[in-house]
């Protein structure tokens, strides 16, 4: 954690001990519509929206930021059942429902860097409000197909796709579950340690990670249209992650381009911020 004062965010009541102890040593904190969301502002440069893949959390950012600032405009937030965005009661986590729900950070016209299964969502939105979305990213997103192979591999017995179980499971396991998560997935070994401590000190405060609702709503959501998007549209792919080494990134998104980074794993955003940041502004620029 970073040391020196910041304000702490005003989360809405009643939603778990993470939101009466927040991770509150970050700037730019706040809560929008139940989710949790860090701002860098910026006077120029592209508008960037970014959503995080649980068990990230926004802490799991900070060098990405660092290489953002004063770059680009950047909003990063925590989807409903991540870190401190702590669902309502009966949310569903279907498609639809986490599209409504990712709809209230979308203020203004933004480029969405959007990763993994938050890739359909973010498609959704584009599709649904393209007045908002004016570019986006796809970091390690597969196909509709591709996702639910992704599921059968890393959840080969339905475990945690069987309701009341696999919520069981995650709320008894869910530090070993995001341990053994970021070491398939992670492209080199020294990202995995620093990765967990994030994770777990989310976990510390109340941070949730609802593996088992969201895999279990994805499941009831209908497949999402395969055509092609009006706007610019990348793939960021890492082949290094072991979860999905039987995904093709060339057959995510129909039309999109498709940009490898090679000594990544699921998070290649993350893992190698300096180089996802240049690529990404550079990208922006190219694709205007």
């Amino acid at each position: 954690m970073t040391s020196g004062p910041s304000p702490r965010p005003s989360p809405p009541r009643g939603r778990g001990r993470f939101l009466v102890n927040p991770l509150s040593t970050r700037p730019g904190l706040s809560y929008v519509g139940g989710l949790r969301v860090r701002r860098q502002p910026s006077p120029g440069g592209p508008r960037l929206l970014f959503a995080t893949d649980g068990p990230n959390v926004l802490e799991h950012y900070d060098a990405l930021l660092h290489e953002l600032e004063g770059r680009a405009d950047v909003v990063i937030f925590e989807p409903p059942g991540t870190g401190g965005s702590h669902p309502p009661r009966g949310f569903d986590f279907t498609l639809e429902s986490l599209t409504r729900a990712c709809l209230d950070v979308l203020d203004s016209p933004r480029t969405l860097i959007f990763p993994c299964y938050l890739g359909f969502v973010g498609q959704a939105l584009a599709r649904q409000h393209p007045e908002r979305v004016t570019r986006l990213v796809l970091p390690q997103v597969a196909s509709w197909a591709q996702l639910g192979a992704w599921a059968n591999g890393v959840d080969p017995r339905r475990l945690v796709r069987t309701r009341v179980l696999g919520q069981l499971m995650l709320k008894l396991n869910r530090r070993r579950i995001a341990a053994g998560w970021y070491r398939a997935s992670t492209g080199h070994p020294r990202f995995r340690e620093p990765f967990i401590a994030a994770a777990n000190e989310a976990f510390d405060v109340g941070g949730c990670f609802c593996l088992a609702h969201l895999m279990q709503g994805l499941e009831r959501s209908a497949p999402p249209p395969r055509t092609k998007l009006s706007i610019p549209t990348a793939v960021v792919w890492g082949p290094r992650d072991r979860t999905h080494r039987r995904s093709d990134p060339n057959e995510s998104c129909p039309g999109a381009e498709v940009v490898r980074f090679d000594e990544c794993g699921h998070s290649p955003e993350l893992e190698d911020p300096a180089r996802f940041a240049s690529w990404l502004l550079a990208w922006h620029e190219r694709a205007a």
